[in-house]
């Protein structure tokens, strides 16, 4: 029995595929790869089928864009509040909720990438890569 595949698809195949086209944009990895995940028939992440090089990925751009977002916040919460004496009545209700709409949502994602990133390191705790060894050259 060969590799899990999905959509029919080799997931080294894919993996390949998305690594090649990027690589310093975490959420967007991210994003990328979240479908290479195999599911189980209750539609759950089957973590002990997925390919450990693949969550080891996960993991890291999950961790990296959790952090970006935990920053974000507090930035954006520093800013209102040193602003709010300063602005007075120029921003809007709309303004303010959609920024409180934004806030909310951003610390969401955060809290569900804590919990992928868990697992994704829970399944990978024994997994340790092979090193790439070097081309040999001749003479």
């Amino acid at each position: 029995m060969g590799p899990k595949r999905h959509h029919g698809l080799d997931p080294g195949v894919l993996l390949t595929m998305v690594a090649e086209t990027i690589s310093t944009r975490p959420m967007r990895e991210l994003l990328l790869r979240l479908p290479l995940l195999p599911i189980t028939p209750d539609c759950r992440i089957d973590y002990e089928a997925a390919d450990s090089a693949l969550l080891v990925q996960l993991a890291e751009n999950a961790e990296t864009v959790m952090n970006t977002i935990n920053l974000g916040l507090s930035a954006v919460g520093t800013i209102l509040a040193h602003a709010s004496p300063e602005v007075g009545s120029e921003i809007s209700g709309y303004t303010i909720e959609a920024l409180g709409w934004h806030i909310a949502e951003s610390a969401d994602a955060a809290a569900a990438l804590l919990s992928l990133a868990h697992a994704c390191r829970h399944y990978t705790a024994d997994y340790s890569p092979q090193p790439k060894k070097a081309p040999m050259v001749t003479f």
